[in-house]
C-alpha cells in the first residue's frame, strides 16, 4: 500500500524513529515531522542542529520503528536552520488496539 494512499501512516511517524533508504541503509533518525518535510539527524542522542531534510512525499512505508524512503529518493539535503521551527505535527501515533466493546 502506498504512503499517499494511507494518510494515517503519516501520523505513525514519531521522533526518534530510524530513517532508511529503500535498500535498507540507515540514513539517520527522525528529529522533527513538519508539514511538508521530515527532518533527520545523524544520531538519536546528539541534538545539534545539523539536520537534513526529505519531503514527506518521499516516504514509501512506515514500519514499526522505521521510516523507509521510496526507491530513487536522492541524497538527503541539508536543512536550513531557519526552517527547523516549522510547525510540527503534534499527534500521537495510531494505536492498533482492540475494538471498543458494546454492552
Amino acid at each position: 500500500m502506498a504512503f499517499d494512499d494511507t494518510p494515517s501512516e503519516r501520523r505513525s511517524i514519531i521522533s526518534g524513529m530510524r530513517v532508511r533508504s529503500a535498500d535498507g541503509k540507515l540514513l539517520g533518525y527522525v528529529a522533527l515531522i513538519g508539514q511538508e518535510h521530515l527532518y533527520v539527524r545523524s544520531s538519536p542522542f546528539v541534538r545539534h542542529r545539523h539536520w537534513k531534510e526529505v519531503p514527506l512525499s518521499a516516504v514509501g512505508r512506515v514500519l514499526q520503528g522505521a521510516v523507509v524512503l521510496k526507491e530513487g529518493t536522492g541524497p538527503l539535503t541539508h536543512a536550513d536552520a531557519s526552517f527547523h521551527g516549522e510547525i510540527t505535527t503534534q499527534t500521537l501515533p495510531l494505536a492498533l488496539g482492540m475494538a471498543p466493546a458494546h454492552a
